[in-house]
């Protein structure tokens, strides 16, 4: 029975070195090639992305608070004081395609909107003018709404009415003062998903609440500081979310959150962009693609005592999400091969000739390992053909067989290196 016992330990023990966590993001500064589980740790270089004027948007979205993209199609909704209605509006023009009021609600707040496969759900969140609502509702409505011409009618809203399992006191704040008000919800699994905007700390906060009608606690599961205020949230599937925010020193951001396990965002990789664009003001909400791009949606505002119009700005993060190659054997077998010297290497740089058939303005040049990790990833201007071109890989700390993919859009080649100690 003892020996039975040590050979368990044994096996546990092996199962677990060969689980060692760590940064597994090829993009991080901490990248660790051995870790087989992320755990949350990677450190990122300051990174920033200059978003593009799309147009400016119609009167009617003045105060865009929140927008979702559907079926390629740009739904947005504005905040208190307006009415209780969602906007269809063309992305090139900016004009109103289509108006649906929601028949029998209250536009108290409205700031926040997400959907899932079956419902489009329209946040009354914002407690941001005293800090003290206990009327917090989400309306849920059908998606097929969404391509049916006309208003959305009573009869087919639902109300989920919530509050904050640690809000407590209830009186009446200055404004702009709480940790309860909210602008961002989102659809993980079988819940929402609120992520605070907090005056006091500059941090967010994230609680979810079921998706079906009725009241409901908001359940606390964790903080993130961002060092600004959060104002919408978005996904990609189940597997990404992204934060729009305001930092404390005036420029905006995206908070990409990935690679976690569940619905436990904030604990696998947390990558902050700063977001620059001198018109782009008060950033209120965002959607995103399956391709990694999309919209940025401002608020009117003024600056200089000059007026900027409400408008959506295009941005793109696919390149801060490279994905590791999954298998290099395919790559091996159809992708034609180039020489590389010298080979081995220990340190130092690579040399390898220009394909004479590369047909392209620039080229990526990608390093992985033997597994497929993705370990860089770098574009450079394609010299002539036949000519010599060297490469400084990054990272030659792992022994054994590496590999550069020379990437030029459809057109692929690769070679084979033996990294030394």
């Amino acid at each position: 029975m003892k020996s039975f016992l040590t050979f368990l330990y044994a096996i546990s023990l092996t199962i677990s070195l060969f689980a060692q966590a760590g940064c597994t993001d090829p993009q991080a500064t901490n990248y660790d090639e051995d870790a087989v589980e992320n755990d949350g740790s990677c450190v990122y270089l300051p990174t920033e992305i200059i978003p593009q004027l799309q147009t400016n948007l119609a009167e009617e979205l003045e105060e865009l608070s929140a927008m979702i993209s559907y079926n390629h199609r740009i739904f947005g909704l504005a905040d208190s004081g307006n009415p209780t209605a969602i906007y269809e509006f063309d992305t090139i023009t900016g004009n109103i395609i289509q108006t649906k009021n929601l028949l029998g609600t209250d536009n108290i707040d409205w700031e926040s909107m997400t959907i899932d496969d079956a419902y489009v759900y329209v946040g009354d969140t914002g407690n941001n003018k005293h800090g003290n609502r206990t009327d917090l509702v989400i309306y849920r409505f059908p998606i097929g709404a969404l391509d049916q011409s006309g208003d959305v009618p009573s009869n087919q809203i639902d109300r989920i009415f919530y509050k904050y399992e640690d809000q407590t006191n209830f009186s009446q704040l200055p404004k702009n003062t709480t940790r309860f008000d909210c602008e961002s919800i989102v659809s993980l699994g079988d819940s929402l998903y609120l992520f605070t905007k907090d005056w006091k700390k500059f941090n967010t906060r994230s609680y979810s609440i079921p998706k079906v009608p009725g009241n409901h606690t908001a359940l606390l599961h964790d903080s993130l500081s961002v060092n600004g205020i959060v104002t919408d949230v978005t996904t990609s599937g189940d597997s990404m979310v992204v934060l729009l925010g305001s930092s404390l020193f005036g420029n905006s951001f995206l908070m990409m959150l990935f690679d976690y396990e569940g619905q436990d965002v904030f604990g696998g990789n947390k990558r902050q962009i700063k977001v620059i664009n001198s018109l782009l003001g008060q950033p209120e909400s965002l959607t995103l693609n399956d391709d990694f791009s999309g919209f940025i949606g401002t608020e009117s505002f003024k600056k200089n005592g000059m007026e900027e119009k409400q408008a959506i700005f295009r941005y793109d993060i696919h390149e801060y999400l490279q994905t590791p190659v999954v298998s290099i054997e395919p790559l091996i077998v159809a992708t034609p091969k180039i020489k590389i010297f010298p080979n081995p290497i220990k340190s130092g740089k690579l040399s390898f000739q220009v394909p004479p058939s590369l047909n392209a303005k620039a080229l990526e040049l990608i390093w992985l390992n033997a597994d497929g990790h993705i370990l860089d990833i770098t574009q450079v201007i394609a010299p002539k053909k036949d000519t010599v071109m060297t490469y400084n890989p990054p990272r030659l700390t792992q022994s054994g067989q590496h590999y550069l993919l020379i990437q030029a859009g459809k057109e692929k080649y690769i070679g084979t290196v033996q990294v030394l100690k």
